[in-house]
């Protein structure tokens, strides 16, 4: 009977291994899903989890893209998106935060 608890055993620790391999793994995977996001893909909630350099890597290439006028700068986009708090799509509240700042100047 002990060396069948034994064997049962070590298929149990084996199993634990191979599920904490996994779930490690599907972590790694949905983060860099995150890191690889442009702000075109991000929902609100996801960009309320982004940290702040991480916001404002998202707003500069935002504004690389699709600003010919950078007058404003990333901090500021970061900045206007974290303060306004609409339901609309993430890029749909990143061109009103430009189109704000071009037609104020």
């Amino acid at each position: 009977m002990s060396g069948r608890a034994h064997r049962i055993g070590a298929v149990a620790g084996a199993l634990l291994a191979l599920l904490a391999i996994g779930s490690a793994a599907a972590g790694v995977a949905a983060e860099s899903r995150v890191d690889d996001a442009s702000l075109l893909y991000l929902s609100s909630s996801d960009w309320e989890r982004q940290s702040a350099p991480r916001k404002v890597a998202l707003a500069a290439d935002f504004m690389r893209i699709f600003c010919t006028d950078q007058r404003m700068s990333a901090i500021s986009l970061a900045d206007c998106l974290d303060r306004d708090k609409a339901d609309d799509a993430l890029f749909e509240r990143a061109m009103a935060c430009v189109s704000a700042l071009s037609g104020s100047r």
